[in-house]
């Protein structure tokens, strides 16, 4: 597995709170500032290719939790938030989110950050919020040796909450699925005709994680056709064209 902290996105913001004095506040309460900054170069969401936009922190929806986990304050966006609320003093904890998990498809990235903090009396309290992805990331390769000696192929995506996605030939961008498992399904037809039915199944998969499925066939040598699969550079099968693949893979 590829660690997201080289090859996805993560806020960089240091999991933080500051407070300091304000006095004339009503006697056992205090306030919260909150603070989220975002650095996307690591899956590239600026890609305008792709119509990606990094999320900015006023598009977090915000959440604030008591000690015993009730919800006490919830804003659809942190550019909502007064800093003026007050909070009876005690411990808190605060979520910020864009997007959802639950949403499976190309190119939906989610971002979810927690934080406690401390309400003092008579006291402001801010709160740096570290944000991460939240999906487990998806991609297929083909080598060029794959592509020649295949006319067409195709592949679908389910994942384990039953959603559905088609991965094309041509298809480039990534799936964003949550996070435990998915399998492939799909075929390869080689140029004389013959329908290769491959199928797969992948466990134990992980948020902020990367994992790339890719297809070749020989390693680009000669001899007879072999169709080998790799998942994130280790492979984990080698199969002969002319025999069933789903019982190897």
């Amino acid at each position: 597995m590829i660690k997201l902290k080289h090859l996805a996105l993560f806020f960089t913001a240091a999991l933080t709170t500051v407070s300091c004095s304000e006095k004339g506040l009503d006697a056992g309460h205090g306030r919260m500032r909150i603070a989220l900054s975002a650095d996307d170069s690591a899956i590239e969401l600026t890609r305008a290719s792709l119509g990606l936009n990094k999320p900015t922190a006023a598009e977090f929806s915000l959440t604030i939790m008591d000690e015993t986990g009730e919800v006490v304050g919830e804003w659809d966006s942190i550019a909502a938030y007064d800093e003026a609320t007050l909070y009876n003093a005690g411990n808190y904890a605060v979520k910020a989110r864009y997007g959802r998990t639950s949403i499976e498809a190309f190119e939906t990235p989610c971002f979810e950050g927690t934080q406690a903090f401390t309400i003092v009396e008579d006291q402001t309290t801010s709160v740096e919020i570290t944000a991460y992805v939240a999906n487990a990331i998806v991609k297929i390769e083909y080598t060029d040796a794959f592509k020649n000696y295949f006319s067409d192929y195709s592949f679908t995506m389910t994942t384990a909450a039953g959603s559905q996605l088609p991965f094309a030939a041509d298809e480039t961008r990534r799936a964003f699925i949550q996070p435990d498992r998915f399998s492939m399904t799909g075929s390869a037809t080689t140029q004389t005709g013959t329908r290769v039915p491959i199928s797969k199944e992948f466990t134990n998969i992980a948020a902020k994680t990367l994992y790339t499925i890719k297809f070749d066939v020989n390693a680009g040598n000669v001899g007879n056709a072999t169709i080998t699969v790799s998942f994130n550079d280790e492979p984990v099968a080698e199969i002969p064209i002319d025999i069933e693949l789903n019982d190897h893979l």
